[in-house]
């Protein structure tokens, strides 16, 4: 497989890149590609992982607490060199409607990583983040380190357990505004709308072998027929919750003005009534009942 302008874009005409920041495309692309994930993890969180580092996937079912619980799965869960965990959550929601669940997540990854019998001093050595790629549009939480933090001593507590949000679109734009840093690069990579686009991002990071893993990950994902009516379905959801809340939104404005309309016209009679304006006339005027203004006068 050559990778050229022209193969690229020939393969853009014939094929939908299903985005890395859909959360089964990530998942696909980088729990095979775990050194490609390694750059991730590098380029986003507060650590420095060398080649020589060690990154292992984990087990990414969470522990059930209670019957009535459903299997949990994160989206992807490491662990480096024995000591750093990382939660890796792609959320294409607003990281504020689904900070819970995630922090839920968090919490049960803090407690299968210790083992028994182990000494406090080796706790202390570990490590845990969650990093949460938030996809959505409409984000409103930019970008944010989140830790345990007392309201009036004013003091971090925890620092060992971090969660850590990057809002795409934001490093998308930051990119297109000419920042281009290795985090920047990285972060867009994964909002890319096309392999072409994919492609030009990809190589300005990525040497060749890597480049060539990370195009026949993806190529080879929006090939797979599961994945494709995953995303479709998705998109379809999307759309019509999109159109819900486009429609809610409209009814909610005619109702609000149509109640603006009923405030100001009470306003007018009770300004009428305070002229000592006849019912008959106010009614005439207005075009309300008189029993209406006779209602409004008593109430008032």
């Amino acid at each position: 497989m050559k990778l050229t302008k022209e193969y690229l874009k020939k393969l853009d005409q014939k094929l939908e890149l299903i985005p890395l920041s859909y959360d089964i495309a990530f998942k696909s692309t980088f729990k095979t590609n775990l050194n490609l994930l390694k750059h991730i993890l590098n380029a986003t969180l507060p650590i420095e992982i060398s080649k020589e580092d060690k990154i292992n996937l984990l087990d990414s079912e969470m522990p059930i607490i209670n019957k009535k619980e459903h299997e949990q799965i994160v989206d992807i869960f490491v662990v480096i060199n024995k000591n750093i965990f990382i939660d890796i959550e792609m959320n294409r929601s607003k990281f504020e409607n689904v900070f819970e669940r995630n922090d839920k997540y968090k919490n049960r990854i803090s407690n299968v990583i210790f083992e028994k019998g182990e000494n406090l001093k080796e706790l202390k050595t570990k490590h845990i983040y969650q990093l949460n790629l938030n996809a959505s549009p409409y984000e409103e939480i930019l970008e944010d380190t989140i830790v345990m933090y007392g309201l009036k001593t004013k003091k971090i507590y925890l620092s060992s357990e971090s969660v850590i949000t990057k809002s795409l679109e934001r490093y998308r734009d930051l990119y297109y505004n000419g920042i281009r840093n290795e985090e920047v690069i990285w972060l867009t990579m994964l909002t890319a709308r096309s392999f072409s686009e994919l492609y030009e991002f990809a190589k300005e990071i990525l040497n060749e072998e890597e480049l060539k893993k990370l195009m026949e990950a993806s190529i080879n994902m929006s090939k797979d027929g599961f994945v494709i009516h995953a995303w479709q379905k998705e998109k379809m959801d999307a759309l019509v919750k999109y159109n819900e809340i486009e429609e809610a939104t409209k009814k909610g404005k005619v109702e609000g003005i149509a109640e603006g309309i009923k405030e100001k016209e009470i306003e007018i009679v009770k300004n009428m009534l305070k002229k000592e304006m006849s019912i008959k006339d106010i009614s005439e005027i207005t075009g309300l009942t008189e029993q209406d203004i006779q209602n409004l006068e008593e109430k008032e």
